[in-house]
């Protein structure tokens, strides 16, 4: 079953288009990673939100140590005004496979 993570990650004041501009960069490197299902990001203006799916509970961790992400956190990590906050959740299993799970 596929590990579900979602992350909000808040900008300092005026840091969005930078914050935006490093996961551009990282991006298409997470997407290539062993175990990428899905890595989509969101922006509602102030947050940049992802949508992440992973193939397994090892994916997921060979993700948080890849050059990608350590990249990515070293150049965003001043830029953010929190943690971003990470949740792992589970699909309830309704619905069309394609349109959900």
């Amino acid at each position: 079953m596929s590990i579900v993570v979602i992350a909000t990650i808040t900008p300092q004041d005026g840091k969005l288009p930078e914050l935006t501009a490093a996961f551009e960069e990282a991006t298409p490197l997470v997407q290539q990673e062993p175990g990428c299902e899905q890595y989509a990001l969101y922006s509602d203006g102030s947050v940049i939100v992802t949508i992440e799916r992973w193939a397994s509970p090892d994916a997921l961790e060979a993700h948080l140590a890849a050059p990608a992400v350590t990249a990515l956190l070293a150049r965003a990590g001043s830029l953010l005004a929190a943690a971003p906050e990470i949740r792992t959740i589970e699909a309830l299993g309704f619905g069309d496979a394609v349109k959900g799970d």
